[in-house]
């Protein structure tokens, strides 16, 4: 009589560990705000300010780019659960690559300048608060330091300085970081002028998203 010879036993295939989808361009980029897209056209936008019930304060050309402001911003109010906290953002700086301003007939018949031809390739959000001071500005510098920090990683110091001005009555204070994503970037910027007198100061806290 023969031994049987044994089978070999079955094994269960290991499934391959699933692969993380790979990140999304927008996912490698710093997008800049108010779900706005890189390169987006300038005739597109202004629509898109005139639709949030903004107004255009200034069309100016500075070397290859068009730099569009726009104003009027809800206001920080206490109040006003549904209002925007402090600081409040005073204006934004739309800047366009290329491009040309030209005049065309709007919905209400009126002919309306409008910048044609730009692509976005920069945002810059401007922020003051009546009644602050260099603390409280200081204070909000650091807040939005480190929700930068959460979102892209640790930014690199661009500049902190603080030099009296030419004239020697005033001293002049930057204090600026900058994260950078895949050929876009954010740059966080603190700057005050104070009189020497101590009785008049400007203060400006701004966010620079870019791409290159």
């Amino acid at each position: 009589m023969h031994a049987s010879a044994e089978k070999p036993a079955k094994t269960t295939p290991v499934p391959a560990p699933a692969s993380a989808p790979a990140p999304t361009s927008q996912e490698r980029e710093i997008q800049p705000p108010f779900s706005l897209m890189w390169h987006e056209p300038s005739e597109r936008l202004e629509v898109k300010i005139e639709a949030a019930k903004l107004s255009i304060t200034d069309r100016r050309k500075l070397e290859r780019q068009w730099i569009v402001t726009a104003g009027g911003f809800k206001k920080p109010n206490s109040t006003d659960a549904s209002a925007p906290k402090p600081p409040e953002l005073r204006r934004v700086l739309f800047h366009f690559d290329g491009g040309a301003v030209s005049k065309e007939k709007g919905a209400n018949g009126k002919v309306r300048e409008v910048l044609a031809g730009g692509q976005l390739v920069e945002v810059e959000l401007q922020y003051q608060q009546d009644g602050w001071d260099e603390e409280r500005y200081g204070a909000c510098l650091s807040e939005k330091r480190q929700m930068l920090d959460r979102l892209y990683g640790p930014g690199q110091q661009l500049v902190r300085s603080s030099t009296p001005t030419p004239d020697g009555k005033a001293t002049q204070t930057i204090v600026g970081y900058k994260w950078n994503r895949n050929n876009t970037a954010v740059e966080l910027i603190y700057f005050h002028v104070g009189v020497n007198d101590g009785e008049h100061a400007f203060h400006t806290l701004s966010l620079h998203y870019k791409r290159s």
